[in-house]
């Protein structure tokens, strides 16, 4: 047991005794006098006024009742022994018991006195008492120092979140708990300190003991003495490292959703766009086929094939955009991503060139998931391509895959379900945000125009998203780019009782 909740609970018995022990003194020496006067001679009667010592000792217990018992006491003693030597009716003996009435009176109201001031003062020790608890209770570092900054208080939850004890910071420096980057107290902080202002809510950083930073919300408050002159500072402190965090994830899941609804909306213009113009070409085809088959001149024979062929391109890209849109009919069924991957690994070779290292890590259990194999296909396709050309003097691709979990506190737009991971990371050349955030909208492309038409990245979220799954990437210029696929694994697969790897891909920002 501390020696402070000791002494609460023993400190008023105690006081108690010690003011019962004045009073029994008090009474003790009246009737000492007492005796004392009776066995001297009547000459001597000016000793019998000794006995006023009674009432003026009983002050001590600052009780008033008491002392005006205790002369009343001494009185009687007084008037007692004077009738005992034949002082009775005498003015000797009215004049000492008019000065015992007298003391006793004063001594009762220096009591008096004494209980206010000590009723007040142990008011004002609760008082104190009730706040230090409620100081050391509190889940905020409430932290005190002078203007010098030197800790000259530090609570509980101060000890708790930077890690150090009070012993080790009361007397010290605030410094170490400021990170080295942010000990220059900024000009504008010390006027408002010099001018007796607080400063609330600040958000800022502070370091632990063990040297990492956490963010925190603190408040500055000016301590004044009677006399309203600043001496020193109150800092209550939290730490809000959940909260930002919590923030930021929430700033991201907005986000997200709004690409969601823009890359929707894009979807449905694209889409309607692409319907009304599919079936002009189909028609521009159908007169080019008969142009073709009809004419015999060879300049125009070739003329009327390259506009073929212009036709034909154009189709694809509605096509494309079709499927952007999820307006094109698939066929889903269930495959395993290893067999799509090592079964489009020739095609892939063939396409990036020798200059460019694929590798791939497969998971060593099957991996089932319920998609059309084609478009799978075409996204791998589109995705290696747009790696090797962020790779123009050569790199590395590593495609790998393997299954998550994602639970309810996951970041994800996605049902909390088992998933199977693909991500297809190379060592380009990265890109920075702004141009990131853009990548899967439709005809948004970085390189030229006789390169990219800016569906390829728009085609791949199309069909990752028709299928169930998210695509996203994170880049960093200089460094390259990662694009994490999610695809629901199939509850019937064969594969079902592969150990999960609950990682997960992160979710970053996109290509």
């Amino acid at each position: 047991m501390r020696y402070e909740d000791w002494r609460r609970e023993h400190g008023s018995l105690t006081h108690g005794w010690w003011r019962a022990g004045v009073l029994v003194f008090a009474v003790l020496i009246i009737i000492l006098v007492s005796v004392v006067d009776l066995a001297t001679p009547r000459e001597l009667t000016a000793f019998g006024l000794v006995i006023t010592a009674g009432p003026v000792l009983a002050v001590a217990s600052a009780r008033p009742w008491a002392v005006a018992a205790v002369g009343a006491f001494a009185w009687v003693m007084a008037w007692a022994t004077s009738s005992w030597q034949g002082l009775g009716g005498t003015a000797y003996q009215q004049v000492r018991l008019c000065v015992i009435a007298g003391m006793t009176l004063l001594s009762v109201a220096v009591a008096y006195g004494q209980n206010v001031l000590e009723r007040r003062a142990n008011r004002a020790a609760e008082g104190e008492s009730m706040l230090a608890a409620i100081v050391e209770s509190s889940d905020d570092a409430v932290i005190g120092i002078d203007l010098e900054g030197k800790v000259m208080s530090w609570n509980r939850s101060a000890e708790r979140m930077y890690g150090y004890t009070a012993a080790e910071m009361i007397g010290q420096s605030i410094m170490p708990v400021i990170p080295p980057a942010q000990r220059a107290v900024p000009a504008e902080l010390l006027d408002r300190i010099r001018q007796g202002l607080g400063l609330s809510h600040y958000r800022t950083q502070r370091q632990h003991k063990d040297g990492h930073l956490f963010d925190v919300s603190t408040s500055v408050s000016p301590v004044r003495d009677r006399y309203g002159t600043v001496i020193g500072l109150g800092l209550i402190t939290r730490d809000i490292s959940a909260v930002k965090h919590a923030e930021e994830q929430r700033e991201q899941i907005l986000e997200r959703s709004a690409r969601a609804e823009r890359l929707e909306s894009l979807g449905q213009l694209a889409g309607g766009i692409a319907h009304d113009f599919n079936n002009l070409l189909a028609i521009n085809l159908n007169y080019l086929e008969f142009a073709l088959e009809q004419t015999t001149d060879p300049d125009t024979h070739n003329d009327l094939t390259r506009a073929k062929a212009s036709a034909e391109r154009a189709r694809d890209l509605t096509r494309q955009l079709l499927v952007f849109a999820r307006k094109q009919p698939t066929t889903p069924e269930t495959i395993d991503l290893n067999t799509v991957i090592t079964d489009t690994r020739t095609l892939l070779d063939r396409t990036i060139g020798t200059h460019i290292e694929l590798i791939t890590h497969l998971h060593p259990h099957p991996l089932p998931i319920r998609a059309d194999r084609s478009r799978l296909e075409q996204v791998l396709l589109n995705l290696v391509i747009n790696a090797r050309d962020a790779m123009p003097d050569g790199g590395m691709i590593i495609i790998e895959n393997g299954p998550t979990t994602l639970t309810e506190d996951t970041s994800h737009q996605l049902t909390p379900r088992p998933y199977a991971h693909l991500n297809i990371t190379d060592t380009g050349t990265g890109m920075p945000p702004d141009i990131a955030a853009h990548v899967f909208e439709p005809f948004f492309t970085t390189k030229t125009k006789q390169h990219g038409t800016g569906l390829g990245l728009a085609t791949a979220y199309g069909i990752i998203t028709e299928a169930g799954g998210t695509i996203t990437l994170t880049t960093e210029p200089g460094v390259g780019t990662t694009c994490h696929i999610l695809l629901p694994l199939s509850a019937d697969a064969s594969g079902a009782d592969a150990p999960a790897d609950t990682t997960g891909p992160a979710e970053l920002p996109i290509r």
